[in-house]
């Protein structure tokens, strides 16, 4: 079977021969991989020239109308210009590096299969180009995500006690008082105040600091805590500051109507005061 010409192989691509030769030549395509490679390589050839601005009025004109315009066009020219952008910095390169000389009669190596591959089958590269890209944006965002955050400077917050419970009576038994550190402002601190029985739905508290109201909670319910309830009021560190305080706990009827309960006191002290005394500690534990 006689050969084809690359010249006419290009003609063939660009629209220019007779319909009688295009068609012979579209038939022997269909049954000869070697003659299709070839017209790759050709089609490969003429994207080049196309994105250099190379080709003649005509021969531009023909390349967009038979070339571009067909599915996988424009994906095989996004490629090779691609890949003509990688040829240029690596001759870039290698002119740049004058340590690098070939050795004399040093044989030329072949095309590397890989971009022969690439050029046949443009969707392939272009898939390959997005995988690599997301493998690498994983990789960043996992490493960032399991590295120690080292540099995050954290509050010593683990020592303030986030929940303090009061028992009743508290004032008129004369037993010392339950001690708190300030904690910071944002920090929230549950009170815990107990209860013999939960006889009432619904709970209200009234917050003094040495016998000036701060503020009042409403619609508290209780919690089983062991044998007994409680029923837990929480506060910010805004409201916390270093003084003494007293709790008046009310259970509210169905009518609406407060039933006064009982008083529960304590101490908020500065962060860097030193803890009660021994003797004091000890009054608090028989109160308790």
């Amino acid at each position: 079977m006689p050969s084809i010409e690359e010249q006419e192989m290009r003609d063939y691509l660009l629209g220019s021969l007779s319909p009688q030769r295009e068609a012979e030549l579209k038939l022997r395509l269909g049954d000869d991989a070697d003659l299709k490679e070839q017209l790759l390589a050709v089609e490969a050839e003429l994207c080049d020239q196309y994105l250099a601005g190379s080709l003649s009025v005509d021969e531009q004109q023909g390349f967009e109308r038979r070339v571009l315009s067909v599915d996988g066009g424009q994906e095989k020219l996004h490629f090779a210009q691609i890949f003509a952008k990688y040829r240029n910095n690596h001759l870039l390169e290698e002119s740049l590096d004058i340590d690098r000389v070939p050795a004399p009669n040093t044989p030329v190596p072949a095309s590397s299969p890989l971009f022969a591959t690439f050029y046949k089958n443009p969707a392939f590269a272009v898939l390959m180009i997005v995988v690599v890209s997301l493998v690498t944006l994983l990789f960043a965002w996992t490493s960032r995500v399991e590295s120690p955050q080292t540099n995050i400077v954290r509050p010593a917050e683990t020592s303030l006690p986030r929940e303090l419970t009061l028992t009743p009576g508290s004032l008129r038994s004369g037993g010392g008082l339950q001690h708190l550190k300030a904690p910071p402002k944002n920090v929230h601190v549950t009170i815990l105040l107990e209860i013999a029985k939960s006889d009432f739905r619904k709970y209200k508290t009234q917050l003094f600091r040495e016998n000036q109201a701060l503020e009042s909670q409403e619609q508290l319910t209780t919690e089983a805590r062991n044998a007994h309830y409680v029923v837990p009021v929480t506060f910010t560190g805004e409201v916390l500051t270093p003084g003494d305080y007293e709790l008046k706990l009310c259970g509210v009827a169905e009518s609406g109507s407060p039933t006064f309960i009982n008083n529960y006191a304590f101490r908020v002290t500065p962060e860097n005061s030193p803890q009660a005394s021994d003797s004091e500690s000890r009054r608090d534990e028989q109160a308790r």
